[in-house]
C-alpha cells in the first residue's frame, strides 16, 4: 500500500499583492500524475487547505476541481483542518464527501475514535494501516482536554491539551496489529520556521517536544511548517512543508510531498521533489546594484519570475525613493516581475534625545528644527536638504489649511 503526505497548501494566499493560482494549478497537475505513475492508494492532507478562514470563490473551486480528479482514481482521501481553516467550510460537505471515499476532519472530535480511518490498497477491504486524523486543537478543545488541570502559564496547558489528545488516540490504537500513522497540525520543538508562518499557539513557546507523541505511531504526518524536515532529527516524525513557496524566505526551500510505502509492519520512505514553476528572486545592495542585476535578468521558466528588491544606501538620499518608485512603477520584462521593495538606510540615525543635546521638550522644538537635525545627523547633502526643507514645508502649509477648515 502506498500513502502520499503532503500539507500547506494555503489555496487563495496572495504573494504581496499577486495572485499565486497559478502556481497551484500546476502542483495540482503535476500531483495527479505522480498519484497515477506511483499508483498511490491514500492522499494526506494535514491541514491548511486554505490560506484563511473564509476563502475566495477561486481558492474554492481550485479545492473542489482537485477532490473531483481524485475521486475518478478511487484514492482514498484524509484531510484534516489547520489554523488557517474554517471548521466550517471544511466540515460542511464532509458527509457527500464520505460517500465518495474523502474522509474531512476540520475540528477535533469529542470520541476520538471519529478521527480514526482504516486504510488500504485500492480495491481491497483488507485494511493494512490506521491513520489517526488529529486536525489543529483549538482553544475550545485545550480547554476541554486540560479542565482538571492547573497550569503555571497558558504555553504549558496548550503542549499538555496536544499530548492528551495523542494518549487518547493511541489508547483508541492499541489493540490494532496494523502500523498507525498520526496527522497533525502544530508547531514541534526545533522546526525551521519562515516569513509566512502565522503561529497561533503561543508561537515557538508552546511547541510540541518530540517525546509528547506515543510510540505507538510509526509515522506522524505534520503540518504547519512550511520547510520540509524531520522533527529533532527523527526519520518518523515529518513536516512535509508546503508544495509551492509562500514566501521569499522559501525561495530556496526544495519543496516535497512524502511517500510512504507500507508492507506489513515497516513503513518505507520516499520523497518526491515538486518542480518548481515559478522562481521566486531576491535582489540586494544599492539602487544602482540592485537595478543593474534586475535589468541583467534574462532567465526562462515556466513563467514569469517573481522579485523582490532590498535596497540598502549608506546616507539618505531622497532621490533614490523617487528613482525607485518610478524605476519599479516602469518595469516591463518578459522574464521577471518585480512584486515588492524596501529602502533601508545603513547609517543608524541618532535618537531625539541625542540631537537635541540630551534635553528633549517637544513644546520647545520647532518641526522644521527637528527635521533639519535629523537631516545633519543623517548627512543628507545640502542639495537634498533644500529639496526636503521645501517638501516639508509644503506639507505643513496643507495640514494648516485642513485645520482652517
Amino acid at each position: 500500500m502506498r500513502i502520499l503526505h503532503t500539507a500547506d497548501w494555503h489555496l487563495g494566499l496572495r504573494l504581496y499583492k499577486r495572485e499565486i493560482v497559478e502556481e497551484h494549478r500546476f502542483f495540482f497537475s503535476w500531483l495527479m500524475e505522480l498519484l497515477k505513475e506511483r499508483e498511490i492508494d491514500v492522499l494526506m492532507i494535514s491541514g491548511d487547505v486554505f490560506d484563511q478562514a473564509n476563502p475566495t470563490n477561486e481558492a474554492r473551486q481550485l479545492y473542489y476541481d482537485f477532490l473531483r480528479q481524485l475521486i475518478t482514481l478511487r484514492i482514498k482521501v484524509i484531510i484534516t483542518g489547520g489554523n488557517h481553516d474554517a471548521p466550517g467550510i471544511l466540515n460542511a460537505p464532509r458527509e457527500i464527501l464520505r460517500l465518495l471515499d474523502v474522509h474531512v476532519v476540520g475540528s477535533a472530535m469529542l470520541d476520538v475514535k471519529g478521527e480514526l480511518v482504516g486504510v488500504g490498497g485500492r480495491g481491497s477491504d483488507q485494511k493494512e494501516a490506521v491513520v489517526a486524523a488529529v486536525p489543529y486543537l483549538r482553544e475550545p478543545d485545550i480547554h476541554a482536554l486540560t479542565k482538571d488541570m492547573e497550569f503555571e502559564d497558558k504555553r504549558e496547558q496548550v503542549r499538555a491539551a496536544i499530548r492528551k489528545h495523542y494518549e487518547l488516540v493511541a489508547e483508541a490504537c492499541k489493540d490494532f496489529s496494523i502500523p498507525v500513522i498520526a496527522m497533525g497540525h502544530l508547531y514541534a520543538a526545533g522546526s525551521s520556521v519562515s516569513d509566512s508562518e502565522r503561529l497561533i499557539q503561543m508561537g515557538n513557546q508552546s511547541a510540541v517536544a518530540s517525546d509528547d507523541f506515543p510510540s505507538i505511531f510509526q509515522y506522524i504526518a505534520l503540518g504547519h511548517i512550511h520547510k520540509p524536515q524531520f522533527v529533532n532529527g527523527l526519520s518518523h516524525i515529518r513536516y512535509s512543508g508546503s508544495p509551492v513557496p509562500l514566501s521569499f524566505s522559501e525561495r530556496k526551500d526544495r519543496k516535497i510531498v512524502i511517500e510512504l510505502v507500507v508492507n506489513g509492519n515497516t513503513i518505507e520512505q520516499v520523497d518526491h521533489e515538486v518542480p518548481v514553476f515559478r522562481k521566486l528572486v531576491r535582489f540586494s545592495g544599492s539602487f544602482e546594484d540592485v537595478k543593474a542585476k534586475v535589468e541583467a535578468w534574462q532567465e526562462e521558466g515556466l513563467a514569469k519570475a517573481y522579485a523582490e528588491l532590498q535596497i540598502e544606501e549608506e546616507t539618505m538620499n531622497p532621490a533614490v525613493y523617487a528613482d525607485a518608485a518610478r524605476f519599479v512603477a516602469d518595469w516591463n520584462s518578459a522574464f521577471i516581475d518585480i512584486v515588492n521593495y524596501t529602502i533601508a538606510i545603513k547609517s543608524d540615525l541618532p535618537r531625539m534625545d541625542e540631537i537635541s543635546g540630551g534635553h528633549l521638550d517637544l513644546r520647545e522644538i520647532q518641526p522644521l528644527e527637528v527635521l533639519d537635525k535629523m537631516m545633519e545627523a543623517g548627512k543628507v547633502s545640502p542639495e537634498d536638504q533644500f529639496i526636503m526643507r521645501n517638501a516639508f514645508l509644503e506639507l505643513l502649509g496643507m495640514d494648516d489649511e485642513n485645520e482652517d477648515e
